[in-house]
């Protein structure tokens, strides 16, 4: 392989934007070593990307790559993303979602992304941004961009001029840059703002070096920030926010000709993990990534021969399986489902199962499963009658890990009259189960959140112990109320992650024993009506006092 295929949206000669410099210096050193040839994104083609399969691929901004042009780099060669303006998400914008990370539906180019030899990202932050986005294993951090060697003479020429100017920022029609907010601060704090256009690079250095304080608020998580960069470089104090993608940078507490050094020093180690991804070699991706832990799936299993079958197979078809730990308890079921598990269980070395020699009720057996059988970091309640939508678990369990100050975490459900329909064709027509709808806060608890199959951290037991046998019918609202009035937090996903039969049979939707169910759920209320608040407390208390006056 001699020749490389550069692809971007715009380069340098068209469009003077951070990214465009970036590729600039990295085309130039990439030309000591191969033959590089420029294309523009728009106007490549499957066929000449075929032409090109020997070549290597580097992929700049890819917004005006075609679908079917993506296929192509993907299926038929050698590529890496250099990533630049988080394109793994349809708002190109993290911050619109709790701790940058996306609900599913924002989520674009998992495939390109996920089969390049290396997705190089500019920062710590814009690494892990994007892997908890997308938890891909090939993402390399840059720890910088890239600087040419006149840019670097440049800064050097103005890094220790005099400073004139109090305070001021870039003047920019680019919203996202945050112009308006600097003017803002700078009016609440009465200090004398001034403006730097943008203009050629030596003329931009130059003024900045004259400024004291150099007011920056991007509207968006910046991958980088070259020009926040700089201004440390040339001795500015930084007024900013956490949007900055080199702040999380460590030599970022570096400023002056120390930062300089450094970024000299970043050019070379850059360019030498390029050079290696492109010769196959091994290299590290310079952040931390947290790993999804093993999952307890825990089921109790009595009665349930119509629908064993279809349950393992809506499991096992869970994106991260792998991850997870099926664990089936037997309550002495009269049926025949064992047969069936077992053949899964010779199939699948995650999946474990025993059968008691008495009836167990559901809580027992759960509460035995949570207590003595599980081994997972995280925890869910698999039951017979529901299904999963494919990537359920791992969008829970992603939640979970990057929430850290989350307990537990659900989504809405879709809800059935017909048994063993799937996630993906089924007969619901759009109809959510009504207990998960609202928004999660303590008062909507009223509505017995968070739903039929939440997933939460098995060491919340430790706390508060595990689900109360004396409730055979509000079992689970008992104990997501005790584990909230511990301290817990919930976590609602705005997303629709599985669906919910709503059976006649069952034990808590069975008209036989709404009179039982009731009486324990009004006991519920009284007993923890500090949760829903006065409002919901004096609009429901009689409803409830009727269900205990009815025992």
């Amino acid at each position: 392989m001699d020749k490389i295929i550069f692809v971007s949206d715009f380069f340098i000669d068209e469009l003077l934007g951070g990214a465009e410099k970036c590729n600039d210096v990295l085309i130039s050193l990439l030309q000591k070593h191969f033959v590089v040839e420029k294309r523009k994104s728009n106007l490549l083609t499957k066929q000449s990307i075929l032409n090109n399969k020997g070549s290597f691929f580097i992929v700049g901004n890819f917004f005006n790559l075609s679908e079917e042009c993506k296929k192509t780099i993907q299926n038929e060669c050698r590529y890496l993303i250099y990533e630049h303006d988080h394109k793994y998400l349809s708002t190109n914008n993290p911050i619109k979602f709790k701790n940058f990370l996306a609900p599913t539906k924002h989520i674009i180019n998992k495939e390109f992304f996920k089969n390049a030899q290396k997705v190089i990202c500019q920062s710590k932050i814009h690494s892990e941004t994007l892997y908890k986005n997308l938890l891909i294993d090939n993402i390399v951090n840059a720890g910088g961009n890239l600087w040419s060697q006149g840019d670097i003479q440049i800064l050097q020429n103005y890094i220790d001029s005099e400073k004139t100017i109090e305070y001021a920022t870039m003047k920019t029609q680019n919203k996202n840059k945050g112009m308006l907010t600097a003017i803002k601060f700078c009016e609440k704090n009465n200090y004398n703002l001034n403006f730097i256009p943008l203009m050629k690079y030596e003329e931009f250095i130059k003024s900045l070096s004259k400024v004291k304080n150099f007011v920056f608020f991007p509207q968006w998580l910046e991958s980088y920030s070259r020009v926040a960069v700089e201004s440390r470089i040339l001795n500015c104090k930084l007024i900013t926010n956490k949007l900055i993608g080199a702040t999380s940078e460590k030599y970022f507490n570096l400023s002056g000709q120390c930062l300089l050094d450094k970024i000299i020093e970043n050019n070379d180690i850059l360019i030498e993990k390029i050079m290696s991804i492109i010769n196959g070699e091994r290299v590290e991706p310079n952040f931390v990534k947290k790993e999804i832990p093993k999952i307890s799936i825990c089921c109790s299993m009595y009665d349930g021969d119509e629908f064993i079958e279809s349950f393992l197979e809506d499991i096992v078809k869970q994106t991260i399986f792998e991850k997870c730990e099926l664990i089936i308890v037997n309550a002495n079921s009269p049926g025949n489902e064992e047969e069936v598990i077992l053949k899964y269980c010779q199939k699948y070395d995650n999946i474990s199962y025993q059968k008691l020699d008495y009836r167990a009720t559901t809580t027992e057996t759960i509460n035995l499963i949570l207590n003595s059988l599980t081994t997972g970091e995280f925890v869910t309640v698999g039951n017979l009658d529901d299904r999963r939508r494919v990537d359920c678990l791992e969008i829970q369990a992603k939640h979970l890990l990057f929430n850290e100050d989350i307990d537990l975490v659900y989504g809405d459900c879709l809800q059935t009259i017909k048994i063993n329909e799937n996630y993906e064709c089924n007969s619901s027509n759009g109809v959510l189960y009504e207990h998960s709808k609202n928004k999660f806060s303590k008062e909507n608890m009223i509505k017995c959140l968070p739903g039929p199959m939440p997933m939460w951290r098995r060491k919340i037991h430790e706390e508060v112990g595990y689900f109360s046998i004396k409730y055979n019918f509000a079992n689970d609202w008992e104990m997501w109320l005790r584990i909230v009035n511990n301290g817990s937090s919930f976590l609602k996903i705005n997303e629709i992650l599985g669906l919910y039969l709503m059976n006649e049979k069952g034990i808590s939707t069975s008209k036989d024993t709404f009179s039982k169910k009731i009486k324990e759920e009004a006991e519920l209320f009284f007993k923890y009506k500090e949760i829903f608040g006065s409002t919901n407390f004096n609009k429901f208390k009689n409803y409830f006092s009727q269900g205990l006056q009815n025992e």
